[in-house]
Parts: structure tokens; sequence; C-alpha cells
């Protein structure tokens, strides 16, 4: 994959609001896994997958848990903390120092859930050789001098 557009691609990443969960360079946040290192650890067809369908493979540490409740109904939502007598959750990706407070004496049961908080078809309104910026951005670290960019 070479002469790709590195502004595309950073763009892609902003548009697409993958910053508003992982960081690259410093730069974003901290609810999914940090990219700067992404094209290191996996090949282009592995990140690719895991945008198209990030549900297929979850790390036990970006995981969500199901917390089934004595009245039956159920609260999705990354456990944050064991406090006492209650569980402190985050439900929205989007706001996460937001926190829910589940008392553990209306738990009955919890599991891990095996639905990813990141929204799969987060590329679908994209063009072609916007994902493939996208994904050169993701590979490269967020390098605009790595091989792959177009020196235009």
């Amino acid at each position: 994959m070479d002469n790709r557009n590195f502004e595309t691609g950073r763009n892609m990443f902003l548009a697409t609001n993958c910053i508003t969960c992982h960081s690259m360079r410093g730069e974003g946040q901290n609810i999914g896994p940090e990219l700067s290192q992404v094209g290191t650890r996996f090949s282009p067809e592995d990140i690719l997958r895991a945008i198209i369908d990030p549900s297929d493979v979850i790390s036990d540490q970006y995981n969500t848990t199901v917390f089934s409740l004595k009245d039956g109904s159920s609260i999705v939502g990354r456990l944050i903390s064991e406090e006492g007598a209650n569980y402190k959750v985050s439900q929205n990706p989007y706001a996460p120092d937001i926190l829910r407070t589940i008392p553990k004496e209306d738990v009955t049961g919890m599991k891990m859930s095996s639905v990813s908080l990141m929204p799969p078809g987060s590329i679908n309104r994209l063009s072609d050789d916007e994902v493939k910026d996208l994904l050169a951005y993701l590979i490269s670290g967020g390098d605009a001098e790595n091989e792959m960019f177009s020196k235009e």
C-alpha cells in the first residue's frame, strides 16, 4: 500500500470518531486500545477486520460486563471499580467518566459481553480510497514521514 494520503487518513481517523475512544501519538481518549503501535502488532487485514467487525475479538481489558439484576433487567457497561457494597460502571464510551452505581445486592449474575463497545460500520460511509488512507494512517502509527504516503 503506497501513495496514500496522510492528511486524508488522519481526517478519517477524526471524522469516523476513532479519536473519541482511541489515542494515537498521545492525542485522543483511552476508552479503547492506544493505536500508535497497532501497525507493528497486527497485519493490515487484521486491523481492517477489527474495524469492520469489532465484536469478533474483544480484549479482556476493554470488554464490557452484563449485570443481571433481581428485577429481571440487565445493565451493560465497563466495570470500573468495586467499592464496598457497590459496583461502579461506565455505560457510555463517549462519556466514560459518568459512572453508574449498582448495588451488589441487586445483582444476580455477571458475565462478559460478546458485543464490543466499538460500533460496527464506522467506515461504511467512506470511499475505498478513504478507507485505504485511514488504514495507512493506522499502520504508520500516525507518522506522516512513512513511506506509504506520497510526498507531493
